[in-house]
């Protein structure tokens, strides 16, 4: 009767052993809810070419090595549903908050200083490839293709007086990436990192600045922090 039970018992443990181990980590049907926070990093210059000095000299001045921005803080949320173990599809609300870059120049006219700055909000499809959904420690490739609305603002400041102007222009935003998670203990709950290449395009013209227009190709890498809910 004893030998009887432990097989029961036995069998029980096998036949729940595949449950078990299908329950961790991702599977079809699987959905993800979740918020990152992390820094960003602007890559190219603002593509302004000579702007003039805000102050009734009329003076010009090269500053095409003033970036679109500075280092900056990206924030947003996700939802995934995952149609397979390898595959899941939703969407994303995202924004980023870019710090302030400089540009100075002295010439016999005098100093002038050129501030460049940036924001972007970003509501687009996502996706994501799974390399190991059943490992506790996932590996998976993030992308994403919407829309980006980003402000831009332009100051100048010079012996003659400071001026600004800002312009806000819509896009086609995407990113591809690269991202790391781990299941906290036996929850749902997990963490991760994810890397992204990130892109949109800007219309200069929007800043209504004499000699300055046209669509400049605008990218950033970013840095995240995630933390993931499964349900």
């Amino acid at each position: 009767m004893k030998k009887l039970a432990v097989l029961g018992v036995l069998l029980s443990i096998l036949c729940a052993w595949p449950t078990a181990v299908k329950a961790e980590g991702i599977q079809a049907g699987d959905q993800l809810a979740s918020g990152y926070l992390g820094a960003l990093a602007p890559l190219q210059d603002a593509g302004l070419g000579d702007l003039y000095v805000i102050d009734g000299g009329g003076h010009t001045f090269r500053i095409n090595d003033l970036d679109w921005g500075d280092a900056g803080v990206g924030f947003g949320a996700s939802y995934l549903y995952f149609v397979n173990d390898y595959l899941g599809l939703g969407g994303e609300l995202s924004g980023g908050v870019f710090g302030e870059a400089e540009y100075d120049l002295s010439s016999s006219w005098g100093h002038t200083t050129s501030k460049s700055s940036m924001n972007t909000f970003n509501a687009m499809a996502v996706g994501r490839l799974n390399v190991n959904p059943q490992s506790r420690v996932r590996v998976y490739f993030p992308f994403g293709l919407g829309l980006t609305s980003a402000k831009g603002k332009i100051e100048m400041e010079s012996w003659g007086g400071n001026g600004s102007v800002d312009g806000t222009s819509t896009s086609l935003g995407y990113f591809v990436g690269a991202g790391v998670e781990a299941d906290l203990g036996e929850s749902n709950w997990m963490i991760g990192g994810e890397m992204r290449y990130q892109g949109f395009q800007f219309d200069t013209g929007k800043y209504d600045i004499d000699g300055v227009s046209g669509k400049e190709n605008y990218s950033y890498l970013s840095f995240l922090f995630k933390v993931g809910y499964k349900f």
